[in-house]
């Protein structure tokens, strides 16, 4: 039988591990609120600007428009370039105790490899979850292109405009055809669901159509305008990415920690009643043993 020492012990370490559990998941929901205002602040920027580049486009894009022998013009068209060359930008966490959000992210990112087992494969990691996980991928084909480390809960628009370069460099290097992306979008505080798209070339069928442009006048030029938003876009997409993946991270380890450290007020209950019966069989036993000595004695 388990000595009261042990249980008392037991317990003892367990409450330790939910107080931690529980600042945890105070520091995860203060931050949140800071990360969930930025995320909902670039959302409309994002958004606009996407439209603004959507229409700009559509009107600059003709069979005779010089936009064609642009680099830029990949963002649109990969019929030129390397079909067995592909890159992947994933988003994890730097820390773990956030329940699935990282194993969801890393499952999605093998399946990927998986599907691209015959191209070459450029990957692109933001968060230690994943650059751990991918070095310890043997997989022929497979490059870390670069990674981006400790960002997070302090995500910039200077690191997502760092994150665009990269991309833009991997893509002009290596002849790139697509670009996806993995990363868990912010639903809510209690849900986070997985984002895998492609991310180059722009699927601009997503984006709602607006007012024509082309009654206004620009100058410089509308495909000066066009080339000058466009980095700007793509950082600005990026970081919209960084942020949602933050907020989700937080919410997925605030309601992880809520979880862990209820689990660990059940088992300190359960402990408590071992406890207990432990010290009653053990005074019983003492009792017993008295009342048997007792006995002996006047016998």
């Amino acid at each position: 039988m388990e000595s009261l020492r042990d249980i008392r012990q037991e317990i003892k370490s367990i409450k330790s591990t939910k107080q931690m559990m529980l600042t945890m998941k105070m520091i995860s929901s203060a931050r949140i609120k800071k990360a969930q205002q930025q995320m909902e602040d670039g959302r409309p920027f994002a958004k606009k600007m996407a439209v603004m580049i959507d229409n700009l486009r559509k009107d600059i894009q003709n069979p005779s428009s010089e936009i064609h022998n642009l680099p830029a013009y990949r963002f649109f068209d990969n019929s030129s370039t390397d079909k067995n060359s592909v890159a992947l930008v994933l988003i994890t966490a730097d820390k773990g105790l956030c329940g699935a959000f990282n194993a969801v992210a890393l499952r999605a990112a093998l399946k990927w490899v998986r599907e691209n087992d015959e191209k070459e494969k450029y990957i692109f990691v933001i968060g230690k979850k994943g650059r751990d996980f991918l070095r310890r991928l043997k997989v022929p084909r497979l490059h870390l292109a670069g990674e981006l480390i400790g960002i997070f809960p302090r995500a910039s628009y200077a690191h997502a405009a760092m994150i665009k370069d990269t991309l833009f460099e991997l893509s002009q290097k290596y002849n790139i055809s697509r670009v996806d992306l993995i990363y868990n979008d912010f639903k809510s505080m209690a849900s986070q669901s997985l984002i895998s798209k492609t991310f180059l070339p722009f699927n601009f069928n997503e984006i709602p159509g607006e007012e024509d442009l082309s009654d206004f006048i620009f100058e410089p030029s509308m495909l000066d305008i066009f080339l000058t938003l466009l980095p700007r876009y793509l950082s600005a997409s990026v970081y919209r990415f960084l942020l949602e993946s933050q907020a989700a991270e937080l919410a997925a380890r605030m309601n992880a920690m809520e979880a862990a450290s209820k689990n660990a007020g059940d088992i300190v209950d359960k402990l408590s009643v071992k406890l207990n019966k432990v010290r009653q069989a053990t005074i019983t036993n003492e009792i017993t043993e008295i009342v048997s000595g007792a006995n002996a004695i006047n016998n």
